[in-house]
């Protein structure tokens, strides 16, 4: 079991997690505690839940307390969970309403593509496709149509190199913590 420790920094606190065998697990307490929120509270709604409560995990990890590092237990959740689990979270602090709003504003910038305009190009690659597959099946040797299928060819790579591009950056973690 191959395991790394990091910390994060938002709103001014730690963010504990932990890379275990590729999966990381983020602590649940630091996160509370940075966007203003009751912990108590918010770990038992997520224990509850059918969804989050099987996932959640104790986990060792060094954390600082009064300037000490030691050895704690911490309730983890992993990243693929926890923005989901922070969109259910309840309260009125103002740093988890900020958090929601831009985790809504990026929802709907990706699954709308008003950021990558990712729909447009894909059409557009798609006639592509078209085009180079009617040439090809009507190309007998004629120079012309080989020439347009070149072109065409090269304008597909140009198309997938922006789509791979695209991708690349909504891979990316946006900087939210």
């Amino acid at each position: 079991m191959k395991t790394h420790e990091k910390f994060l920094e938002f709103n001014g606190k730690n963010i504990v997690f932990l890379n275990v065998d590729g999966v990381y697990w983020i602590a649940l307490k630091p996160i509370c505690k940075a966007l203003n929120i009751d912990y108590i509270r918010s770990f038992k709604n997520a224990k509850n839940d059918t969804i989050l409560g099987p996932v959640l995990s104790v986990q060792p990890m060094q954390v600082s307390k009064n300037g000490k590092t030691q050895l704690r237990n911490v309730t983890c959740i992993p990243e693929k969970y926890i923005y989901g689990w922070i969109f259910s979270l309840r309260s009125d602090s103002e740093e988890l309403t900020n958090y929601k709003k831009t985790c809504y504003e990026l929802l709907y910038n990706h699954f709308h593509g008003t950021i990558t305009n990712r729909k447009e190009l894909l059409i557009e690659r798609n006639e592509v496709d078209t085009q180079i597959h009617n040439i090809k099946e009507g190309l007998k040797e004629e120079n012309d149509k080989y020439l347009s299928l070149q072109k065409l060819e090269a304008k597909k790579k140009a198309l997938n190199k922006q789509l791979n591009s695209i991708d690349k950056e909504l891979i990316k973690e946006p900087e939210l913590f």
